[in-house]
């Protein structure tokens, strides 16, 4: 039972963006550390905490190190005063002596300045191990002046998440070859935004390993996590590092063929953490992927890393050697209208307002959002939902609409003008305040193009050539090329194929709960493309025409689909990829 006294801290450090670590995967955390240093029994090794909270990763490290006969002195940090004292508490409780908590903001105990040494060396010594699940905590809930004052202090960029200031304070306060083991947000392995932090922890460690726990909701937290280990380069002396990164990934597996080949049944998720194959693992009634292999970490950190299996990056890599070019060669990518105001500009009940304030029929486009989305094609019968579209081409421009000649469009927007005038980034970009915030060009809307959501636990491309306005929870692809349809019909046909989905996800690994999956422009653009004009790529072609023009029983999708991957195959001249 948690004591009121816990269950407080618990509420306040959810509230911060933090979350108690679990003691199992507390002490897998502390086992793969503390092998790293099975020849130190001679020494007392120096362990930190930097966000301790009720002391769980310490007690976990000092747990396993007694039972490999090595000796701890553990330091815990935390802001927090009842957490410090429900972790003094339960040390004291553990018969564990040498420990030192201290009741500050770990961030502030770095000073300002360019020395890199920069913590209070009386206050607190460099350690030989750093252990710890630091908040996570984003720019919008720290603010613009918390998250300014963190980019100067610690020299980041872009968007500024809590973590990020941890892991550079971190590294400060860890000795050269020092091990790290850090729990984190898994955004930054994949993402564009990321680069920043992968190129801080290829400057800065030698990676030993990421386990990336996805889905698998090992504890309660905002984010998907990613647990990071690390050994701290020595500036002075760069020794070679003939270590190959590993990487552990579990995701739940909800495909219903794969949970049909389970390698073996485990009695608790914690078991999984120990598993040496890849393969398919039940856990009660649930079923996860867990994959084995190795980090790729292109030259380029702005490049997302590429966690694989031996057999996952042969096949990857023999895809793309045979692969004719990428969409980015053929299409563009483009993600949906952003109105920053849908209720007002997005409405399935134009029809009923009073008749001075329904828009003009020029005005009222069709729209297309996430969760009208399916295969190959969607039907628009039924849909009444439309967009105010406040834009047009003028003097081959675009331009903002003059509501002098839409009278009614304008009795409507006047009427929600406080809302729409109190987006100061529109006036503050010298634009109109009743203006979609991002419109696009007025003239792409009419041209053939494929639409599909930003995420989906399945790929859901789909053609559209009825002048439908994309949805900002979209993205829509148009050829190069004028009058190009088939290299639509060819990225579709790739795109909503099993090979694509395997191919994203050794590429991108950026599934989300559930076995979702973010197709995002970054992404989507470097999907591998075959020749257009072989032989197997024209058939393709022909079979995506076929399914977006005619309407199919499943049995007979299923079969067209079937057919497709195995002509996928041909025309990239590989074999499927297995679980």
């Amino acid at each position: 039972m948690m004591s009121v006294q816990k269950a407080n801290t618990v509420s306040r450090q959810k509230a911060t963006g933090a979350h108690f670590t679990p003691d199992k995967l507390a002490e897998v955390i502390a086992k793969r550390i503390l092998d790293y240093f099975k020849g130190e029994k001679n020494r007392v090794i120096r362990v930190l905490d930097p966000a301790c909270g009720d002391g769980e990763l310490l007690l976990a490290i000092n747990k396993v190190a007694q039972s490999m006969n090595i000796q701890l002195e553990l330091i815990g940090v935390d802001f927090d005063i009842d957490a410090i004292n429900i972790a003094n508490e339960r040390l004291s409780r553990s018969g564990h002596k040498n420990f030192r908590l201290i009741n500050k903001d770990f961030l502030e105990m770095v000073s300002e300045g360019d020395n890199y040494d920069l913590f209070n060396i009386e206050e607190l010594e460099p350690v030989d191990i750093i252990i710890a699940n630091p908040p996570y905590v984003r720019t919008q809930i720290l603010g613009a002046e918390k998250a300014q004052k963190l980019r100067e202090k610690f020299n980041l960029k872009g968007r500024v998440d809590l973590y990020q200031a941890f892991l550079v304070a971190m590294t400060q306060q860890l000795k050269s070859n020092g091990i790290i083991g850090v729990i984190t947000s898994n955004r930054y392995l994949t993402t564009k935004g990321g680069g920043s932090t992968r190129k801080f922890l290829v400057s800065n460690f030698n990676i030993l390993e990421i386990m990336d726990l996805g889905d698998s909701k090992f504890f309660e937290a905002a984010v998907l996590p990613a647990i990071f280990f690390g050994e701290k380069k020595n500036k002075e002396y760069q020794k070679e590092n003939s270590n190959v990164p590993k990487f552990f990934k579990i995701y739940e597996q909800s495909d219903i063929e794969a949970s049909s080949s389970v390698n073996s049944e485990f009695n608790s998720l914690i078991e999984l953490l120990e598993v040496n194959k890849s393969g398919l693992y039940s856990v009660e009634d649930k079923t996860y992927s867990i994959s084995l292999g190795k980090i790729i970490s292109p030259e380029n950190y702005k490049e997302p890393w590429i966690l694989a299996t031996e057999d996952e990056y042969e096949w990857f890599m023999k895809v793309n050697q045979n692969a004719y070019g990428f969409i980015e060669d053929f299409a563009h990518v483009k993600v949906g209208i952003k109105t920053t105001a849908d209720s007002v500009f997005i409405r399935s009940d134009w029809g009923e307002l009073p008749e001075e304030q329904i828009p003009e029929d020029k005005l009222l486009r069709p729209i297309i959002s996430a969760d009208q989305a399916n295969k190959w094609s969607v039907s628009l019968v039924g849909n009444n939902k439309k967009v105010l579209y406040t834009h047009e081409i003028r003097d081959g421009q675009i331009k903002a609409i003059n509501l002098e000649e839409f009278p009614r469009a304008k009795n409507y927007l006047e009427s929600h003008k406080e809302r729409l005038a109190s987006r100061k980034y529109v006036l503050k970009a010298n634009r109109n305040w009743y203006e979609i915030w991002v419109p696009h060009d007025p003239s792409l809307w009419d041209k053939p193009k494929i639409i599909f959501p930003d995420t989906s636990p399945e790929p859901k491309f789909f053609y559209e050539d009825k002048g439908s306005v994309v949805d900002g929870n979209c993205y829509w692809i148009i050829p190069k090329k004028e009058n190009s349809n088939d290299i639509l019909f060819l990225i579709m046909g790739i795109c909503n194929s099993k090979f694509m989905s395997k191919y994203h996800d050794i590429a991108f690994q950026n599934k989300l709960y559930a076995g979702r999956r973010r197709y995002l422009t970054q992404y989507v653009n470097k999907y591998p493309i075959p020749d257009p004009e072989s032989i197997y790529s024209k058939e393709i072609i022909s079979l995506v025409r076929e399914l977006v023009n005619n309407k199919k029983e499943t049995q007979d999708i299923n079969e067209i689909e079937n057919r497709i991957e195995k002509l996928i195959l041909r025309a990239f001249d590989i074999e499927s990829l297995k679980y």
